[in-house]
């Protein structure tokens, strides 16, 4: 899965109907609320959404007819693999008809462009191991956590040598793990935190 990175924005005009797609990144769904309430246009009567975060799915057509803003959106949504993004499309109405395909191109269109518009990243699940090691294999451990581009966190120190936490890629974990049971020979003490 990927996740949008930073706000991107699209805004087209269709048969006098103005469109205004704007979409972020959103861990949760009180954030989603939050980018919607804060990204959707002021004054405006369609104020559509869609979003993922998780488990959470939702979407809204805001009084357009069923299926034709929100669904959309969110095969936008899920056109990109996103994960932890909200998509927000404002429309102010011109006066002309559009038909439901219209409408569902239309919010479509405007939620992939600004989705386009948007950074997107691969979301990377890490996962947090408490490492313990004697003092002899202190900088064996340090080394390793370079070498592998773990992040280092909550370093103590105690009569048994060290106790570092650090957060490394799910995948890379397993192999993580040997390798430091490996340069301690056997000696290093690892549980999974969370």
């Amino acid at each position: 899965m990927n996740r949008i990175t930073r706000v991107g924005r699209y805004e087209q005009t269709i048969r006098n109907s103005r469109f205004i797609g704007v979409c972020g990144p959103a861990d949760d769904e009180a954030a989603a609320r939050a980018f919607i309430a804060e990204h959707g246009a002021p004054g405006c009567r369609h104020v559509c959404f869609a979003y993922r975060c998780g488990e959470t799915v939702r979407f809204d057509d805001a009084g357009e007819p069923g299926g034709t803003a929100g669904r959309p959106m969110l095969a936008a949504l899920d056109h990109w693999e996103l994960d932890r993004s909200v998509v927000v499309v404002s429309r102010f109405f011109g006066g002309v008809k559009l038909g439901t395909g219209g409408l569902a191109r239309a919010y479509g269109g405007t939620a992939m462009e600004s989705i386009a518009d948007a950074g997107i990243e691969p979301i990377i699940e890490t996962v947090m191991l408490e490492c313990r090691v004697p003092f002899d294999s202190a900088g064996e451990l340090h080394l390793l956590a370079e070498r592998t581009g773990a992040s280092k966190h909550d370093e103590h120190w105690d009569e048994n040598g060290l106790r570092l936490v650090v957060e490394i890629d799910r995948d890379a974990a397993d192999a993580f793990v040997e390798e430091l049971t490996a340069v301690t020979r056997g000696e290093s003490a690892v549980d999974k935190q969370g």
